[in-house]
């Protein structure tokens, strides 16, 4: 009687077993490659070689999975038609991985934020340090908040969220953004005097980056064709309050120095206010 491989085990299974297996180590030797040459390259920045290297995992895998597809199609289409009765009940089960992957699709359509933007969703604000089909991870703002005492922690946010709330990318503009500090006094202080120290200590503290300025005003007019951003400090009145000036300076800055600024900043006021208060 001649051998008879049980039903599981027939040639065509044991041929996509092995063409399986070598289309997932020759993946896995590109991807291992690839990835030591990005390391290897000392000329690419910290942001960019994560970039590099997150995209080429993202590319594998998703080359990986279509080579399932394709190898197991004929299996996957008998499995498939036997489970047309379930096939609703596994939509509402896999309904939020569903909307991730679709969340995925959309921040890639749109080029919403990409490795190394610092960006906010849903009141979770932070720095992009990993991007996947399923869900994007953080490092949480620095910026002191109040009310909370830890900074710095890696959040992990579904894709799903691009889907229903709004994703501000501060980074979209490239490495200067302007940056609003809030200052309030009383009424009857003297605003005038508030006013010269704040856009005093402002120009101070961006004058080291005035030439970078530029070259960023202009690339920023060249690409999107819109006018140029202020390039100098300028200041804001909001009267909301009977007793309180809110001021409102508003200045370029480096989205990275940001803190530095606005507390050199504030201090060189608090250091002019007591000052005067002295003299008088």
């Amino acid at each position: 009687m001649p051998f008879v491989l049980p039903e599981l085990l027939h040639e065509g299974f044991i041929r996509d077993l092995i063409i399986t297996f070598v289309f997932g180590s020759v993946l896995l030797g590109i991807r291992y490659a690839l990835r030591r040459q990005i390391l290897r390259r000392d000329a690419l920045e910290p942001d960019m070689k994560r970039r590099w290297l997150v995209s080429v995992r993202n590319a594998t895998f998703f080359l990986f999975l279509m080579g399932i597809t394709l190898i197991w199609a004929r299996e996957i289409q008998t499995v498939a038609l036997s489970m047309v009765a379930i096939a609703a009940a596994l939509v509402l089960a896999t309904r939020e991985m569903i909307l991730c992957l679709l969340g995925s699709l959309y921040r890639t359509s749109t080029h919403a934020y990409s490795i190394g933007d610092r960006i906010e969703i849903n009141g979770l604000k932070g720095q992009v340090i990993d991007t996947d089909l399923l869900s994007t991870t953080l490092i949480e703002s620095n910026q002191a908040v109040a009310h909370k005492g830890t900074v710095g922690r890696l959040v992990t946010i579904p894709n799903s969220l691009l889907l229903s709330h709004p994703a501000f990318n501060e980074s979209g503009l490239g490495r200067f953004v302007i940056h609003t500090i809030h200052v309030n006094i009383k009424r009857k202080e003297d605003w005038q005097h508030a006013e010269t120290v704040l856009l005093a200590a402002a120009r101070e503290a961006i004058t080291p980056y005035s030439s970078d300025m530029v070259k960023h005003a202009r690339d920023f007019q060249r690409r999107y064709g819109l006018g140029a951003p202020a390039l100098v400090p300028r200041l804001r009145m909001v009267l909301n309050d009977h007793e309180c000036i809110e001021l409102h300076l508003q200045l370029p800055t480096p989205i990275n120095e940001r803190v530095t600024i606005e507390q050199r900043i504030l201090r060189s006021f608090l250091q002019a206010q007591k000052s005067r208060a002295t003299c008088e």
